[in-house]
């Protein structure tokens, strides 16, 4: 009977029996634990402590190491440019230096082209001077004047519109030199060391000393105030007939710097404004 049963119990599948041994040859294989970038040297069961980060990957040599010092500035503006000298504001266009020079050809000027004149301080020049020895026929200036077009042109028609007719009031002959001061000179007004260029340092001015007559008398320019002559009356008139085509005319009185001369200057001013001292 013992026999019957056990043969029986060794005849019922495993299955309804128990679980026994579970069949581990058709589970999945287990999976390692996943391991993160950066950590592929660690061994996949151990992880890091909850407190210590991540060690920084190492980056790449670089050839050289920046100058963080030049990256760190700003590049440098760029200077402002220089406004052109001023003799070259000047410069007449060559239509206008063609009408002047015609203009110089009708009063019977003699003169010559000079080449353009160029100084150590950039704004002294004169683009298209020309050398003025007589301002109109027979009226030499005792050392020809280095000038601009327009200047030649306003001291010939002063000389022909009123200095020789009011010469010919004296009875001494015609007026046949001009004692000349300054001309073309690149320096300060007044002869200053500083301070604003003067006229003369453009081309725009010239100085006139003396008036020599045909009859080998001289009138000089000098104070004259209340002197009750005829020279007095000449040196009068024609000052004051030169403002007619010079900007600026100073001479005695003026100041004393101008007391031995007449100054004359074709500067432009605003509203063609003039000044006759």
């Amino acid at each position: 009977m013992k026999r019957a049963v056990a043969v029986a119990l060794l005849m019922i599948p495993s299955v309804v029996w128990g679980q026994g041994a579970p069949d581990t040859s058709r589970l999945p294989p287990v999976k390692p634990e996943a391991v993160t970038e950066g950590d592929v040297d660690a061994p996949a069961v151990s992880k890091m402590p909850p407190d210590t980060e991540t060690p920084p990957r190492p980056e790449a040599p670089q050839d050289s190491e920046p100058d963080t010092e030049e990256a760190a500035e700003e590049p440098a503006t760029p200077p402002e440019p220089l406004a052109p000298p001023v003799w070259q504001t000047l410069q007449e266009t060559d239509d206008a230096f063609v009408a002047c020079l015609g203009a110089l050809n009708e009063l019977g000027a003699v003169y010559k082209l000079a080449d353009p004149q160029t100084e150590e301080d950039r704004d002294c020049g004169i683009a298209n001077p020309v050398r003025l020895s007589e301002p109109v026929p027979g009226v030499q200036i005792d050392s020809p004047a280095l000038m601009r077009c327009e200047t030649a042109v306003a001291l010939g028609t002063w000389m022909r519109d009123f200095v020789t007719p009011a010469a010919a009031t004296l009875k001494r002959g015609p007026v046949v030199t001009l004692a000349k001061g300054s001309g073309y000179q690149c320096r300060r007004r007044n002869n200053l060391p500083d301070g604003k260029l003067s006229e003369h340092a453009y081309g725009n001015a010239i100085d006139i000393m003396a008036f020599g007559f045909k009859d080998g008398s001289q009138i000089k320019v000098v104070p004259r105030e209340r002197e009750g002559s005829r020279e007095e009356s000449f040196q009068d008139a024609v000052r004051a007939t030169a403002c007619l085509y010079f900007s600026t005319v100073l001479g005695p009185g003026s100041d004393e710097a101008h007391s031995d001369h007449l100054h004359l200057d074709v500067i432009a001013r605003d509203g063609g404004f003039r000044l006759c001292q």
